[in-house]
């Protein structure tokens, strides 16, 4: 046995009661890795793999993807849109259509304004909120 062990302890994995997997992307970092997160019978994130098909990561994971899950349940995780007229203002709750319908109306000003080209969306795991507003 390996370092004088004599006795083999078994790998553990416990059952997690996974009824369903639904595929999607990590959100960690850029590489967008294929995971598959598994739901309970009550709906709950409680499990993640790796997609085994996907060409950008063959089904393996860093720990932060194998752990994705347990973000649907992080304290501190906004569960409500929130939305402010000025910038000066304080945020208030608001419902999904109004906070998406709001955005693209923005979006849209934005862009009949200052040309097609003037909006991005940068998103990554990798670089905090402030850098990505100023990346030059």
């Amino acid at each position: 046995m390996l370092f004088g062990r004599k006795k083999k302890n078994p790998i553990n994995i416990a059952d997690k009661k996974v009824v369903q997997w639904k595929y999607t992307t990590c959100g960690y970092c850029s590489t967008g890795c294929s995971i598959q997160v598994g739901l309970n019978e009550e709906g709950e994130a409680v499990s993640s793999r790796g997609a085994a098909g996907a060409d950008v990561n063959r089904g393996k994971l860093c720990v932060k993807g194998i752990f994705e899950h347990e973000l649907f349940k992080s304290s501190g995780r906004g569960d409500m849109p929130l939305i402010r007229d000025k910038i000066f203002e304080g945020y208030e709750e608001t419902d999904w259509d109004t906070a998406l319908d709001t955005m693209s109306s923005e979006i849209q000003r934005i862009q009949q304004t200052y040309g097609r080209d003037s909006f991005a969306i940068v998103s990554t795991g990798q670089i905090v909120n402030g850098r990505i507003l100023y990346p030059g």
